[in-house]
């Protein structure tokens, strides 16, 4: 039986595979890590996420060299490798994981172009999704969605939910010489990021599931407080979405749960809901005729990036991310839409500066994020425009996020000595003047102006169909 080639685009784990599945049985795989231009001039704009990607490349070659194989990795053009390790092989099979950002799509067809002029068969499959999306398209009337909440409920259904996968994967014994693994230095990294791979990543899933799944609602609403810490893992193929949600609904069978408790749990399966509706129905980026409100550029945005805004919250997520490869969700949310209806930045702009900064690797979530923070949902009859001080206010009423990443606000005792930035607060003495600055812009200012703006060209805009997935 001829070998197959399993390409590790994206899911760096062995455990609840679907491809090992739909690999024939008894088939011996070809682990492969293909590092071209590509792939390397991406990591390289990244030094942390690349640091992160070279620790769970190497979890997973240990993994493989307990089952007696290890990973083959190539520098080289994608068609080159192809052809060399199949006849090498002699595998006939090449296989690996769907990708939803529009410039991972585009690869995967180029991949299987690839495959399919060298008389080999392709094979792919939906990795990184909790359910099978093609039989929720299947169930919904016209194949496609107008909203989250139509895609939801259809999700939500126990006959979606999909069990994680216990396939047996047979490796083949290291049969070829291989080039050294990617290493930090190699995308201008300092060092590799310690416990990473597959084991830890379920350990943390373990670990939130028990210990803070049931807050994850208040944690939601709370800067101060952590979420789940899942996204970086499940981005990198660490853990499953079958899994994380299988682990998650075994919690809601508990009958002693308050109901309080239930609806934590309940938010996070939206959540994961959420990201599967992202990636595979939101992935989409053609362009919408609201885009022509946004500008491609702006001066202002260099104060978001320096963290120099005036608004404590903004400010305190910029510099959080900066820090940590990472910004809690409530704030995300509060400095998208900064960006977006401040400032008026076109939306690509903040993802492509983000991209820069964020440990987490997924940009079909990247690009569904940006663009439902910019009003561009099918379903959004207007864009939601947060106010960043009321915010504020809401989410960090005692200052705990603010004051720990903006020292200038260390005396800060709560967020309303802040919220109405009169001079007479500004007297306080709360915060040098010449340390942190006051807020760049007037927000209510720029909300009127930019939905005045939006009000005049959507009147004149068609309507728009159903999202679709691009796969």
């Amino acid at each position: 039986m001829t070998p197959t080639l399993l390409s590790f685009d994206r899911d760096l784990r062995l455990s609840d595979r679907e491809l090992f599945a739909a690999i024939e049985p008894g088939t011996k795989i070809v682990p492969l890590l293909i590092l071209d231009h590509r792939r390397s001039e991406r990591l390289a704009r990244n030094p942390r996420r690349a640091a992160y990607f070279c620790a769970a490349v190497a979890a997973l070659d240990a993994e493989l060299r307990s089952r007696g194989s290890q990973l083959l990795v190539r520098r080289a053009p994608l068609d080159v490798t192809i052809r060399s390790v199949a006849r090498a092989t002699g595998a006939r099979v090449v296989a690996w994981s769907k990708r939803y950002d529009p410039a991972g799509a585009r690869e995967d067809l180029r991949l299987q172009a690839i495959v399919e002029e060298l008389g080999l068969r392709a094979l792919s499959a939906h990795e990184a999704l909790a359910v099978d999306p093609e039989r929720i398209a299947n169930d919904n009337e016209d194949g496609g969605f107008r909203s989250f909440n139509a895609f939801y409920r259809l999700w939500r259904a126990p006959e979606h939910l999909r069990a994680p996968i216990d396939a047996a994967a047979h490796f083949l014994p290291s049969v070829l010489p291989s080039e050294p693994l990617p290493h930090p230095e190699e995308f201008g990294a300092s060092r590799a990021t310690s416990s990473v791979g597959e084991r830890v990543a379920r350990l943390e899933c373990e670990r939130f599931v028990d210990d803070r799944l049931v807050e994850y609602a208040r944690a939601m609403r709370t800067p101060s407080l952590p979420t789940s810490g899942l996204g970086v893992p499940l981005s990198f193929g660490l853990l499953s979405g079958r899994e994380v949600v299988r682990s998650v609904c075994k919690r809601l069978e508990d009958p002693f749960l308050l109901a309080e408790e239930r609806a934590g749990i309940e938010r996070f399966l939206r959540a994961m809901a959420r990201r599967d509706f992202l990636l595979f129905a939101g992935s989409e980026s053609a362009s919408q005729p609201e885009e022509r409100l946004f500008a491609r550029g702006s001066r202002e945005f260099a104060s978001v990036l320096e963290a120099r805004t005036g608004f404590p919250l903004v400010d305190a997520g910029m510099r959080e991310l900066v820090t940590t490869g990472s910004m809690h969700p409530a704030v995300r949310a509060v400095v998208a839409s900064f960006c977006c209806f401040d400032l008026g930045l076109d939306w690509r702009v903040g993802m492509e500066a983000w991209e820069r900064l964020l440990t987490e690797d997924e940009p079909a979530l990247a690009i569904g994020n940006w663009r439902w923070s910019a009003g561009l949902r099918v379903d959004m009859h207007f864009p939601r425009i947060i106010d960043p001080q009321r915010q504020f206010l809401r989410g960090d009423p005692q200052a705990r996020y603010v004051r720990r990443w903006i020292p200038e606000l260390a005396l800060l005792s709560d967020a309303r000595q802040l919220h109405a930035w009169h001079e007479r607060q500004l007297a306080l003495d709360l915060f040098e003047i010449e340390r942190y600055p006051r807020p760049m812009l007037d927000h209510r200012e720029r909300a009127i102006a930019f939905l005045a703006r939006y009000a005049e060209g959507r009147a004149a805009m068609p309507p728009v169909g159903a999202l679709r997935s691009n796969r």
